[in-house]
């Protein structure tokens, strides 16, 4: 736990407010208990005729050191130790709420073996299941900065709402979906979480097990909290991270605890804000470990210094440290070992209360979301009737539903109604949103001396002209100021045909240079409205038709003009179509993009006759190994040989485009370019900070006809270190190219 709060430990205390002194009073529980007390289990037949003493485990938290409670319990089953009782928190109530299922250490270990952790922990809904609408939102902003304004301005309330960890947990638990009090599983079993309201520790013994054991693992800032009624659950660390004391209450007689040790501090890493920080939670909840200890009477101690929280990698050795923690005990822990009979007695009275068979729903329910969403999801998900569950297929139509922007997370369980069993979808719909704001801005060091930065700011609305209608606003401040709004509304709430209006304005600075060298900088002045009949394929594809008016101006304001001033009318039919396929909207490794516009222009400033205007982009994404993937980008343009009487329509040379190249160095009336590239995995960043940090390199070539060029085979090479940030992607690197072409470039912002 200690781990896991440090990574999460700047929005933790700079967006939230706990006070400690009051976490250390008398614990309370969230439900109402369905009996008093635990009801003692029945006895095993020992060869001393008096009955064997309960016992009782803790499992502590610690994010991956926590999988150290697997060969722990491995160890226990071999060595035949009973456990009658079983308490965790965080990590420590994951495993111990599966282990208290009947699931075997040996499935537990195969399980966190098959998950993906970087997705479990790394936030949001995978890329490929967002809806198309989201997937343009990511594109133009990619970073997290994303606030809430339903109800003021605020933070979500964590990076990640869970909604991987929520599915990992309600597809272990399903068969006990009915089961109210936890006393009545395999082992009977509590966790604990920190209830913000009252400041005290939740100990959950009875209600929804996957929400108890998704609670327990809602880490402060980076996993959304769980709210119930008047409670608002975090990760159980803060309060009570062993809890020896939820064992003791449990009726056990000898209670053992698993302390997961790690690194002492050390004084010359405690330097930073953060270090700090985190150093600062590190010992509140060391403070309540100790307390945790000596409610013990044995401690399972596991040395877990060459680990972090975040080591989900290095699962095994971790598994294996537990293991050898226990054995380490062995003269005491074997005292209460059973014979061969014995532990069968115990095993089977194990088994009597697992529940295996998941029964076929007959209805799908939806609940959670408001009528007319809820009869359209009941639609969509009309397929998972009436036939057995397939929880692949299951998850991957609720993460689709996340995927739209107005649900944190949708959970599923077993049902009954009218005799009936049927499939109980929870629809959490986001407290905090919508509307929302998206922030984010672009530096550009394409050239090294004038660094171009702009601010922008999104706000989107939902529902405001029925539903699934979207109306957002781009704000935009620096290099380029204005402001665009469109309104996306759907003919039907099911239908895929739609129509957008629109309307925008901008004035942004146009630099020309030549190699490092300005040449020329004019103000672009431009201001359109028009409107679009588009037909979504599906979360991958769009194509629209429309047409649009407007005005347009470009005027030199420093150095020799390159081509003429002008100003006048615009007006033009246009048709794009867009495809993305990929698996990120940053740094994609696999998938394939593409884009197709058209515009006939029948009135445009100088120009007499009508002209069209083409251009297209295709890219493609192929890992070749885990950490490595090849890319090809490329683009092309034309005017079918018209000219827009000097004035350029397609630029190259700049970031990404011919890097080596000045700022928009080649211009004219049809080009072709071409990228091809290396990106591999160096490091992944810890979830506050971002994703990945990779290396990449890429050649590149192209050509522009119609105006200039500077060569007859503009080409280069570019090398760099690409980081995704949690404010952006962030790229520095240099690129060296023909004709004495040569820069150190950067960029935070948009890279493919």
């Amino acid at each position: 736990m200690r781990g896991s709060l440090q990574a999460a430990i700047f929005v933790l205390l700079i967006f939230s407010s706990f006070s400690f002194c009051a976490a250390q009073e008398t614990p309370v529980s969230p439900a109402s208990p369905v009996s008093s007390s635990t009801p003692a289990p029945p006895e095993e037949t020992n060869p001393a005729s008096k009955p064997r003493p309960k016992i009782g485990v803790a499992l502590e938290g610690g994010g991956a050191l926590g999988l150290a409670h697997i060969g722990v319990l491995q160890w226990f089953e071999d060595h035949h130790i009973p456990i009658d009782y079983l308490a965790g928190t965080s990590m420590g109530g994951l495993v111990g709420g599966l282990y208290a299922t009947g699931k075997s250490p040996q499935q537990l270990h195969e399980l966190v073996e098959a998950q993906n952790w970087d997705v479990i922990l790394g936030g949001g809904i995978p890329y490929e299941d967002l809806s198309f609408r989201r997937k343009e939102d990511q594109v133009a902003f990619p970073n997290l900065i994303v606030l809430g304004l339903r109800r003021g301005l605020v933070l979500p309330g964590g990076l990640n709402a869970g909604q991987q960890i929520s599915l990992l947990i309600d597809r272990e638990t399903l068969a006990y979906s009915g089961v109210q009090s936890f006393d009545d599983l395999p082992i009977p079993f509590r966790c604990v979480a920190t209830d913000l309201v009252s400041g005290k520790q939740a100990v959950f013994k009875d209600g929804s097990l996957s929400r108890a054991m998704r609670a327990t693992m809602a880490i402060p800032g980076l996993f959304s909290p769980i709210r119930e009624s008047e409670h608002v659950y975090v990760d159980g660390g803060l309060v009570g991270n062993l809890p020896t004391d939820v064992v003791r209450d449990m009726g056990a007689d000898i209670v053992i605890g698993v302390h997961l040790q790690t690194s002492p501090a050390e004084v010359e890493k405690i330097q930073s804000l953060f270090a700090i920080l985190g150093r600062s939670i590190d010992v509140v909840v060391a403070g309540n470990e100790i307390r945790g200890l000596a409610g013990a009477d044995l401690v399972v101690s596991v040395e877990l210094q060459d680990f972090s929280s975040l080591d989900y990698a290095k699962s095994k050795a971790i598994i294996d440290r537990g293991t050898e923690a226990a054995a380490q005990k062995s003269r005491l822990l074997d005292t209460y070992a059973l014979d061969d009979a014995a532990w069968a007695q115990y095993m089977e009275r194990r088994k009597a209360h697992q529940k295996r068979d998941i029964p076929v729903p007959q209805f799908v329910q939806v609940q959670g979301a408001n009528p007319l969403a809820q009869e359209n999801i009941q639609r969509f998900l009309r397929s998972q009737a009436g036939k057995p569950i397939d929880t692949r297929q299951l998850e991957g139509l609720l993460t689709r539903l996340t995927g739209v922007g107005r649900y944190d997370t949708a959970g599923y369980q077993i049902t009954q109604r009218n005799g009936q069993n049927g499939l109980l979808v929870t629809m959490h719909e986001k407290l905090y949103a919508p509307p929302t704001l998206q922030l984010g801005f672009e530096v550009d060091g394409s050239e090294s001396n004038d660094v171009d930065f702009t601010l922008a700011t999104r706000l989107t609305f939902l529902d405001v002209a029925g539903y699934r209608s979207e109306w957002r606003t781009d704000f935009i401040f620096g290099n380029t100021y204005g402001v665009e709004s469109e309104l996306y509304r759907p003919f039907s709430p099911a239908g895929k045909w739609f129509f957008s209006p629109h309307a925008g304005a901008r004035s942004s600075a146009f630099k020309i240079y030549r190699k490092s060298d300005p040449l020329a900088e004019y103000r672009f002045n431009r201001a359109e409205i028009g409107g679009d009949i588009g037909y979504g394929f599906n979360r991958f594809s769009e194509i629209r038709f429309g047409y649009e008016v407007g005005t347009l101006e470009a005027r030199l304001r420093l150095g020799t003009a390159e081509f003429s001033s002008l100003s006048g009318r615009t007006g033009a039919t246009r048709f794009r179509w867009l495809l993305d396929h990929t698996d990120d909207p940053v740094v994609p490794r696999r998938g394939v993009s593409a884009e197709s516009n058209f515009r006939w222009y029948d009135t445009s400033p100088g120009q007499t006759n009508s002209f069209p205007v083409a251009d297209a982009r295709v890219g493609y994404f192929k890992p070749i190994t885990k950490p490595a993937s090849l890319f090809v980008v490329s683009e092309g343009g034309t005017t079918f040989g018209s000219t827009a009487n000097g004035y350029p329509q397609f630029f190259l040379g700049g970031s990404n485009r011919l890097s080596a190249y000045g700022t928009k160095e080649l211009f004219g009336d049809q080009f072709y370019f071409f990228r091809a590239g290396y990106l591999h995995d160096l490091l992944t960043l810890p979830p506050l900070a971002g994703k990945k940090v990779y290396a990449i390199g890429a050649y590149e070539f192209g050509k522009m006809y119609g105006f200039a060029n500077a060569s007859k085979f503009p080409n280069d090479f570019a090398l760099g270190v690409l980081a995704e940030t949690a404010v952006g992607p962030l790229v520095f690197g240099g690129s060296v190219g023909d004709s004495g072409h040569r820069k150190w470039f950067f960029q935070l912002g948009r890279v493919f």
